[in-house]
């Protein structure tokens, strides 16, 4: 299965062309890398990724095509040769996500391929399965809030939230050993230098697309396709959604 898989959750864009075998097939047939074949680049094998990654800054509208553009054709494919998309589902920032979701719709109607949205800490998570009993994958909500969730293994134990620093050490409290990633772990630093058990995991702001291509099949296999009318997670309103409800509630202000 072709997978395109597209994260602009935070300010790093990530795209990732992966070929994950059908599911079942556990014994996919290895073949040697593209650019080593006598008739040049071919598709990439199965198990195998192209991915990239992009401190972008937010500037995700001027440089998301050309990424995805560059991943499929480093895979040896053509865009028809996709069999499923999937972008970031939530939470994280509002611009970013929604620039993903509609890019991926509008692909998704232009090539009749299905997509599916995968919730942003669950690929976190995935991303770092093993490298700690507990994972708790942080984004900066701004506000001096978090976007976080506690994981026990590939199992989501709490979350969800959205929520201050203490109640997240609260949380974290009930375990021994916890392990901080995600794009802005690196803000509890300070926070967690006196605190047993509690560390952030070097590289915490690698980008988690690649564990979003291979969740793809699974939550298409679970929920089936998306629909054009499918939403985000989002943990709280936008800043321009509570300025307008605010608005509504005190119309004759001025």
């Amino acid at each position: 299965m072709n997978v395109l898989a597209l994260d602009c959750s935070g300010d790093i864009l990530a795209v990732c062309c992966a070929k994950i075998p059908a599911s079942g097939n556990k014994t996919a047939e290895k073949s040697k890398h593209p650019y080593k074949d006598a008739l040049g680049h071919k598709q990439i094998p199965e198990n195998s990724f192209i991915e990239l990654a992009i401190d972008a800054g937010y500037r995700h509208t001027e440089r998301l095509m050309e990424a995805v553009d560059y991943c499929v054709k480093e895979a040896g494919l053509i865009p028809s040769e996709l069999d499923l998309l999937a972008c970031a589902g939530g939470p994280g920032s509002f611009t970013g996500l929604r620039i993903g979701l509609s890019t991926v719709k509008g692909l998704s109607m232009g090539l009749n391929k299905p997509f599916v949205c995968i919730p942003t800490l669950d690929a976190i998570a995935r991303d770092w399965l093993g490298a700690a009993p507990v994972i708790v994958p942080v984004i900066d909500a701004k506000r001096s809030h978090f976007y976080f969730a506690v994981y026990e293994g590939t199992r989501l134990a709490s979350g969800p939230f959205d929520r201050d620093m203490e109640y997240l050490f609260k949380l974290a409290q009930n375990y021994s050993e916890v392990l901080f990633v995600g794009p802005d772990a690196d803000l509890l630093a300070t926070s967690i230098e006196e605190r047993s058990g509690f560390r952030i995991a070097q590289g915490h702001r690698r980008s988690s697309v690649k564990s979003m291509a291979l969740m793809a099949p699974e939550v298409l296999h679970k929920k089936g396709s998306a629909s054009q009318t499918q939403g985000l997670l989002y943990l709280r309103s936008s800043d321009a959604e509570e300025a307008k409800a605010k608005a509504e509630s005190f119309p004759n202000r001025q």
